[in-house]
């Protein structure tokens, strides 16, 4: 049974979360079906809402985004227009009633949807197991690269914010740094299954973009349109001769793409064929929506 605080600001919500066994509570879409399925058990809950990182403001030539801004606040702001891909993939993120209660550093650090990850009957090897049962099993929606877990990231964020230049924030009791929202992920080794770089006690407080690309462009395939987590998504931006290509669902972590070759690196599975073709087709879209 996990108790409940609200803190009055940040400094006492990251006092609070630096306590052993303390999550972080946004929108909790994601945290409350980790709990349900036994994935986190949670001592302590710290509500962020009043922790004052609700905001979305110009920033020398560009914008900051707080960690608890929703989803559909991101995408319904004038500020991100100019920002094409991130606009398009926050409006595109699961459904409308998630993305109403979804925060932005919630959908960055979401785990995987992979079903034996989820699944209350597996042990995985991302939950610490020794198996990575989809490696033998269904393995259709999972990803391209070889490795111990095969799981996909499903964030729609992760790949459009990547490819326009963002900076993630982060801050705990003891500091704060700052690092390129790549780099906010890492592969799961044997002595180290988390697929965050996050130390404990480590919170995202919120996402820097700087200036807007001079073209950008977001492209998923989902199931359906709505309430779909993506399959493969791809984000392409468009900074004088720079191009950035960056893809989720094809790797534990957004992948940054070789827009020369974008399919390096992705040999894929026996089932997974079609996540080769559908990535291919998706660059091409999203290389060609820059023109």
């Amino acid at each position: 049974m996990s108790t409940y605080a609200r803190p009055a600001g940040l400094d006492e919500a990251l006092a609070l979360l630096a306590g052993d066994g303390a999550a972080p509570l946004g929108g909790g879409t994601d945290l409350a079906g980790q709990v349900d399925r036994g994935i986190r058990e949670p001592s302590l809950l710290v509500d962020l809402r009043d922790a004052g990182l609700g905001a979305i403001d110009a920033a020398d030539a560009g914008l900051r985004v707080g960690a608890t801004v929703t989803l559909a606040e991101l995408a319904a702001s004038p500020l991100i227009e100019p920002y094409a891909a991130v606009s398009h993939a926050a409006s595109l993120a699961a459904s409308p009633l998630l993305r109403n209660a979804g925060t932005v550093g919630g959908n960055l650090c979401q785990h995987t949807r992979c079903w034996y990850y989820r699944g209350e009957e597996w042990h995985c090897w991302l939950g610490g197991g020794d198996t990575c049962y989809a490696q033998i099993g269904d393995h259709r929606r999972h990803n391209l690269e070889p490795g111990d877990c095969i799981s996909a990231h499903p964030s729609d964020l992760a790949p459009a914010l990547a490819a326009c230049g963002a900076v993630v924030e982060l801050r705990s009791a003891s500091g704060a740094r700052e690092l390129p929202l790549l780099e906010l992920y890492r592969r799961p080794t044997e002595d180290n299954r988390s697929l965050l770089t996050l130390a404990p006690g480590e919170l995202v407080v919120g996402v820097r973009l700087p200036a807007p690309p001079d073209a950008s462009a977001y492209e998923r395939l989902g199931e359906r349109a709505a309430f779909s987590f993506p399959l493969v998504s791809v984000a392409a931006a468009r900074s004088g001769q720079e191009t950035r290509l960056v893809a989720a669902g094809v790797a534990n972590v957004p992948r940054a793409l070789d827009p020369a070759d974008p399919m390096a690196g992705l040999p894929g599975n026996p089932q997974t064929g079609w996540k080769r073709r559908a990535l291919e087709t998706l660059v091409e879209r999203a290389l060609a929506a820059l023109a």
